[in-house]
């Protein structure tokens, strides 16, 4: 305590630490818990693709379903400031795929499981958010190598458009089905569809501004 009875820097600096270090620990554990299992869905759909369309979707899907489902705290962890992620680009980014894996997997199970995009899409969430939760797991601690980095804010440029791509062709191969249930579902179908450019427009434009902000950076302390 400074000797006017107001708190010294380095009591300042102590209370920043404090409130600080459980945050630090909570991602830790739920960024590596991530990573950790988007890897073993990646794993799993590669290791069941020769089995048959079918038999990957049942041992896949509804194990990818509920750990997307979960990711939906995260828009409450941009909401709070656990993370400083904008809150609308990770409401697009999990709303968009909680979308995907019950209005479409959940509810036209045959139309998924019978298209070759349900397996790239998985591989690709898995791909990119085993890559992304690593490397927040490391940055958090300043561990990040450089070239765990690179990946992190360059794959996207192939993963993002496969992954929405997947996203929206199945959502597509899916309006036959819903047209079955009311014929005033398929126009609803069509403008989701709709608003996959301009959402997909978002997320693009901003890896690439978080790309050059981070690698430029990098390459200043390089």
């Amino acid at each position: 305590m400074a000797p006017n009875g107001n708190p010294s820097r380095t009591d300042t600096k102590s209370t920043i630490a404090s409130w600080s270090q459980p945050r630090i620990l909570y991602l830790t554990f739920y960024n590596l818990l991530f990573a950790a299992l988007w890897a073993s869905i990646g794993i799993s759909a590669v290791d069941h693709a020769s089995r048959g369309k079918y038999v990957l979707f049942e041992v896949v899907e509804p194990r990818a379903r509920w750990v997307q489902t979960l990711t939906l705290v995260e828009v409450v962890h941009a909401a709070v400031g656990i993370i400083k992620s904008p809150v609308s680009t990770t409401a697009i980014q999990v709303f968009t795929r909680v979308i995907q894996v019950w209005m479409i997997w959940y509810n036209f199970p045959a139309s998924t499981a019978a298209s070759s995009a349900f397996f790239i899409l998985v591989l690709a969430w898995s791909i990119a958010d085993s890559i992304r939760y690593l490397y927040l797991t490391l940055n958090l601690h300043g561990k990040a190598p450089q070239a765990l980095v690179w990946l992190r804010y360059t794959m996207f440029y192939p993963l993002y458009p496969i992954g929405i791509g997947a996203e929206w062709w199945l959502m597509y191969k899916s309006i036959g089905p819903v047209g079955k249930i009311s014929p005033l579902l398929p126009p609803v179908f069509y403008f989701l569809l709709a608003l996959y450019a301009p959402g997909a427009y978002t997320m693009f434009t901003y890896m690439v501004k978080q790309r050059k902000k981070t690698l430029g950076k990098s390459q200043k302390t390089a």
